[in-house]
């Protein structure tokens, strides 16, 4: 999950302030490493190995570095949040933010600590946070599902369905080689749900009838092609030979 980079970007205002920045000297720089690795391992959560590449000028000021790590998998995996700790040209302590290459000054290495302390606050909240919106969301796709279901009996129909954070995907059957995919905004489903039966009822008839349709963006459209639009039909006379006839009588002589 991890947090977002605004996020990470408040805190580092907040917890460096910059007003007495620390001058290290670079001979004591694996030193102070060291003692900042010893001070954050101990807490769970946060990996003081750095996995990602240091360009070649920044080796020799690097100090250290570590991450914030959710291990609540997200896309199949657990995230991290990483960030550096580097001498400027004035061999002064800064943290980085690997992701976004925000910086901040580092005063006291107990703002490290308590920057650390902070993000995993935030994360802690997030995830709450993610947990309560799945179970509304869940509850929003059984709400959803019950009125399908009822749906599905009286109109007579197979149906399965799957969810994501923003919608619930309704695919109904048209046949053993196709089904419609509807999409079910949690948050319109209230104006959605009643229009649901005479959509299906609607496109299943236009399936039975033959035709086949789906549903394109933009992207797809053949991009050789101009619309015709509806107002550039207004005022067009009808087909020749249609609707407007000479004065002729019907053995084909004038009147």
């Amino acid at each position: 999950m991890g947090l977002q980079r605004r996020t990470i970007q408040k805190l580092l205002r907040e917890d460096f302030p910059g007003t007495n920045p620390l001058v290290v000297d670079p001979v004591a720089r694996e030193k102070l490493g060291a003692e900042i690795t010893s001070r954050l391992e101990r807490f769970d959560g946060v990996d003081t190995k750095d996995y990602g590449w240091v360009p070649e000028a920044h080796k020799p000021r690097l100090v250290g570095s570590f991450a914030i790590i959710d291990p609540e998998p997200y896309y199949g995996y657990s995230t991290r949040d990483s960030f550096r700790l580097l001498l400027d040209d004035a061999d002064r302590l800064t943290i980085t933010a690997t992701r976004s290459g925000a910086a901040a000054l580092v005063s006291d290495l107990d703002e490290i600590v308590q920057f650390m302390r902070h993000c995993k606050q935030r994360l802690e909240r997030k995830r709450a946070l993610h947990a309560k919106r799945g179970k509304v969301r869940a509850l929003l796709a059984q709400a959803i599902l019950a009125q399908v279901k009822k749906l599905a009996k009286e109109e007579q129909f197979d149906f399965m369905s799957e969810s994501d954070a923003q919608k619930l995907k309704l695919y109904v059957r048209l046949s053993d080689e196709h089904a419609i995919e509807l999409h079910i905004p949690f948050r319109e489903f209230r104006q959605v749900l009643p229009q649901l039966r005479s959509a299906i009822v609607a496109l299943r008839q236009l399936y039975q009838s033959g035709l086949r349709f789906h549903i394109v963006g933009r992207r797809a459209l053949p991009w050789r092609q101009t619309w015709v639009t509806h107002q550039s039909l207004e005022g067009d006379g009808p087909p020749a030979g249609e609707g407007v006839h000479s004065g002729s009588s019907a053995d084909g002589h004038p009147h």
